[in-house]
């Protein structure tokens, strides 16, 4: 079973230091996805012009409920972590990314501000879809500022 350890940070500068930080434990960059990848201003009405953030989260094949949070999160300035890892490393990159003294979100606060909203589709229409490759919430590694995700593949890297 493969895992991912996915947080919610309000700046690029921090989604950077937690980048930076799991890379030092020994975790490929290949593996690790911020989201979105650039900085991408916030306009004059609050959100994110440029969506193309909506299909690099897609892209992490996460629960259909949990993939509106970061997408409504990302529109609105924040940025994702995304990292996929192995079980034995889980508690590790969990104490990485918790980091609520630099700005990460309660997860679970952040899914109510989110609850009524509607996910945003992927631009081609038909999201991709892999069974092996759909994740699902891990609740053996609960915690308010990660989610871990359980796969029964790796997703595929360029």
């Amino acid at each position: 079973m493969h895992r991912n350890v996915t947080a919610i940070y309000r700046t690029r500068e921090t989604a950077d230091l937690v980048r930076r930080e799991l890379e030092a434990l020994g975790i490929a960059g290949r593996h690790v996805h911020v989201v979105p990848d650039r900085e991408v201003p916030v306009a004059s009405t609050g959100v994110r012009d440029d969506v193309t953030y909506t299909d690099q989260l897609h892209g992490l094949h996460l629960p259909d409920e949990d993939l509106r949070t970061y997408q409504h999160s990302v529109r609105r300035g924040d940025y994702v972590v995304s990292v996929e890892v192995e079980e034995a490393q889980v508690g590790r990159v969990q104490e990485i990314m918790r980091r609520p003294e630099s700005e990460a979100y309660n997860l679970d606060t952040r899914e109510g501000e989110f609850r009524h909203e509607q996910a945003i589709a992927y631009s081609a229409g038909d999201r991709p879809y892999n069974e092996d490759y759909l994740a699902s919430r891990d609740p053996a590694y609960a915690d308010p500022f990660s989610r871990t995700y359980r796969r029964n593949a790796p997703l595929p890297y360029v």
